[in-house]
């Protein structure tokens, strides 16, 4: 498993929310010559109109961008070390523009987001970035030729185009922007981030040693995925059926499943009937520590 489990969250989390909307998403996106560098992800859009399902993460998404999630407020050596990738891919895209005869045109270059969840009036002022009227609140930007921008998570207003970027938040922050997600209607991707939140789980507990940052990931978790299914399991009560339980439970076995083994194939999926009708703490405990052979043996 990764050894920080919220960075891997963050770049499959991104990515998920925008791929139906790329030409391109890559995540831990390499970068061409010199040392080994890899940018969080990168994205050019099928289009340069707004993303409204996305919110304010959608207008992000209207040109190439590169974005670079931090669980910490950014060092000066992470922020430099962000300019060097936007000049590499920018650089890159001019050759490659060059070689095809054509110009780079000014809605092809790449923004460079740096999504970070608290930054100081220092390091505001030490940027010299700036508000802009047109993004509100925790948004700020460096000079308009540099196509550089934060989002600073826990400064953004609590409105619902935002809740997608405060997904990424800490704290009370986070706590709050899952309970916001817990109230959305069902859809794809309500489903999704909920999926992605129980893989970062099991990546968590999967490791031998867990910090204090992980550990404060984990009582978020834990707190809304009770709530989630013991209203899934009250609405299927309510209905005089047992569907919702069941779908709830299938889920977190899929997120914890697709977590240890990538990807869920015939045999893994023949499991799943068997896995439903152990206790939830067993079950997790099952799949966390049985090897693939083992698990086909339930059967």
């Amino acid at each position: 498993m990764t050894k920080k489990p919220h960075d891997e969250f963050s770049k499959l989390y991104l990515k998920g929310m925008l791929s139906p909307f790329g030409q391109e998403v890559e995540i831990s996106f390499e970068l061409p010559s010199g040392e080994p560098q890899q940018v969080d992800v990168w994205f050019i859009p099928k289009s340069h109109q707004p993303i409204d399902e996305l919110g304010l993460l959608g207008k992000m998404a209207m040109t190439p961008a590169l974005l670079e999630a931090f669980r910490n407020p950014i060092s000066e050596d992470d922020l430099f070390a962000c300019f060097e990738k936007l000049c590499k891919v920018r650089g890159e895209l001019k050759r490659t523009a060059r070689r095809e005869k054509r110009k780079l045109r000014a809605i092809d270059k790449p923004h460079l987001w740096m999504i970070v969840p608290t930054a100081s009036k220092t390091a505001i002022e030490g940027c010299d970035v700036k508000p802009h009227p047109k993004w509100g609140k925790g948004f700020f930007f460096f000079g308009k030729t540099l196509r550089m921008g934060f989002v600073v998570v826990h400064q953004l207003p609590v409105i619902p185009e935002t809740l997608l970027l405060r997904m990424l938040g800490r704290g009370a922050v986070q706590t709050q922007a899952f309970e916001e997600l817990l109230q959305l209607p069902e859809q794809p991707l309500k489903t999704f981030a909920l999926e992605k939140f129980t893989k970062l789980q099991i990546m968590i507990k999967s490791q031998t040693k867990i910090s204090k940052d992980d550990r404060e990931i984990l009582s978020n978790i834990d707190l809304i995925y009770e709530e989630w299914r013991n209203t899934t399991k009250q609405e299927g009560r309510e209905e005089g059926r047992e569907e919702g339980r069941e779908e709830a439970d299938r889920a977190s076995i899929t997120g914890m499943l697709t977590a240890k083994f990538g990807a869920i194939d015939l045999e893994l999926e023949a499991v799943i009937p068997q896995l439903l009708t152990l206790d939830p703490t067993e079950r997790a405990r099952s799949i966390m520590s049985l090897s693939r052979e083992a698990l086909l043996q339930l059967i």
